[in-house]
């Protein structure tokens, strides 16, 4: 899986609720054949599920910022069992306000202050970002 952590220069980050597994996450998902790198399929899931183009978004930098394994429910719709994804989470920064959602991946969004976010080793990660500029 390819995250996108897209931060806005007053420290807050997008957050969409996943229709699917009805929690509040990252843009993101898998890569597809025509991605290059692992942060051109974040960027690609970023630009799709927030309906952004992508001369609003800024790369910062090549590596990801963190990197999480988390548990994927089964899903009887899709005939997939349980299953672990592990997320490389890339970041990006942007000015933009306005997402326009993809509807079959989404049912809302948000922009909530970096300080807020669960997990602790990213949450931690972003603030050093803020901190450092």
């Amino acid at each position: 899986m390819a995250d996108a952590l897209l931060l806005r220069p007053d420290g807050r980050v997008l957050l969409i609720e996943h229709r699917a597994l009805r929690k509040w996450l990252l843009p993101g998902g898998h890569c597809e054949a025509d991605d290059s790198t692992l942060r051109e399929a974040a960027l690609r899931e970023l630009v799709e599920e927030a309906g952004l183009d992508r001369s609003q978004i800024e790369p910062d930098g090549d590596v990801p910022l963190h990197v999480a394994a988390h548990t994927i429910p089964a899903n009887p719709a899709k005939d997939e069992p349980e299953h672990t994804h592990v997320d490389f989470r890339f970041l990006f920064r942007s000015t933009a306000d306005d997402v326009e959602l993809q509807q079959e991946e989404a049912t809302a969004y948000s922009w909530d202050f970096a300080d807020t976010l669960l997990d602790e080793t990213l949450r931690g990660r972003v603030m050093n970002v803020l901190r450092a500029g």
